[in-house]
């Protein structure tokens, strides 16, 4: 253990970003006449690769997690994959996952989609359409508010924000992508890539448009450099942009890795920014030794949940804290990709070998220091 943990020095660049994570914990906030409180979460990347659809139970995914999931008014994750029952089950370099898979993310407390990323035209038209049908099947059997965005199915009608009432607050979502590896030419996956001026703020014009409609608006963006654990000074640019154009959340994904969030004031409000959640779940990992604590493979298979509170009154919303929840994909008794707490993979609730345990320990002391927790 001691030469393990002896490495966490030497391997601090690996989560420390170039700015602070951002305050964590809840910040106190006076109460006011007729507010009311949400209980966000947002995680990442919902990957699908082989070992992920080889298990012969979805819901393990979450089972060390669910708790946080269903605890939320809405928990958010980015889903990486098309759902076209007519195909098989894909993973890297062409994605296509499963309704069952979906299934169990929804089972287990995600309730809110971003379907925009650079996978989502991976099957075609077909695979859009296929995915919307699967989400709106997906909605129609919740009993939890629910909604997901990034794609359409008819090119003639515009993007819009999805619209959601969850205890009385008027909630907006809008998902887009930085581009796509396969060519859609914007009929059917909703792109915005801040490095194009006129598509940069074409974008910002129509949140300030579409923002006054809402007591809150989160805007899901999936873009910037892969592996890598600092924002572009492009999109951090950008994203405080969206904030203050009207955007109260903003949550970003793509890296594969985490970077920092930060909570800004912006039009007299608490507003929060996430650079990048990284993976909540992929199949990354799965050749990763206990023995390869640094490098950004290791990186790739932790992440962490961000447990977000609103206040909303008759003026609007205001976040009044972010309490982070630091995770990661491990190989269960079963040989499958799971999620659990990194803080119980190091403090023995979750039952793993001696190395691994070492591992995650070490693993853990890298991911508080990045987000600032004691």
């Amino acid at each position: 253990m001691s030469s393990m943990r002896a490495s966490t020095a030497a391997l601090g660049f690996l989560f420390m970003a170039a700015f602070g994570a951002g305050p964590a914990g809840a910040q106190a906030a006076p109460d006011v006449p007729g507010s009311r409180e949400l209980h966000l979460t947002f995680a990442g990347d919902i990957m699908g690769h082989d070992v992920n659809y080889r298990m012969r139970d979805f819901r393990d995914i979450y089972r060390g997690v669910e708790d946080v999931l269903l605890a939320g008014d809405l928990s958010f994750a980015n889903l990486e994959f098309p759902l076209d029952p007519f195909r098989p089950a894909a993973g890297y370099p062409s994605f296509n996952g499963t309704r069952e898979y979906l299934a169990a993310a929804v089972d287990s407390g995600f309730n809110l989609f971003s379907l925009a990323n650079n996978h989502a035209f991976d099957g075609g038209m077909e695979g859009v359409l296929q995915t919307i049908r699967a989400l709106e099947e997906a909605r129609s059997g919740s009993s939890r508010p629910f909604a997901y965005s990034g794609t359409r199915g008819n090119p003639a009608r515009p993007f819009g924000p999805e619209t959601l009432t969850v205890k009385g607050v008027r909630i907006g979502f809008v998902a887009v992508s930085q581009f796509l590896n396969e060519r859609d030419d914007g009929r059917y996956v909703h792109v915005v890539d801040y490095d194009e001026p006129g598509e940069a703020q074409a974008f910002l014009a129509w949140i300030r448009s579409i923002a006054p409609l809402y007591d809150l608006l989160i805007v899901s963006y999936h873009g910037d450099r892969e592996y890598v654990q600092s924002p572009s000074p492009a999109k951090r640019a950008f994203f405080r942009e969206l904030l203050s154009a009207g955007a109260g959340i903003v949550v970003g994904h793509h890296p594969h890795v985490v970077q920092g969030y930060q909570l800004v004031e912006a039009a007299g409000a608490r507003r929060l920014a996430m650079y990048s959640m990284g993976n909540f779940i992929s199949g990354m990992t799965w050749a990763l030794a206990p023995s390869q604590l640094g490098g950004m493979l290791a990186a790739t298979g932790e992440s962490y949940m961000l447990q977000v509170d609103v206040r909303c009154a008759p003026g609007g919303c205001s976040v009044t804290g972010a309490q982070p929840i630091p995770i990661a994909a491990y190989q269960d008794g079963r040989m499958q990709v799971v999620v659990a707490r990194l803080s119980d993979l190091a403090d023995g609730t979750v039952t793993v070998s001696p190395p691994w345990r070492e591992y995650y320990a070490a693993r853990l002391e890298l991911m508080k220091a990045f987000l600032g927790l004691q």
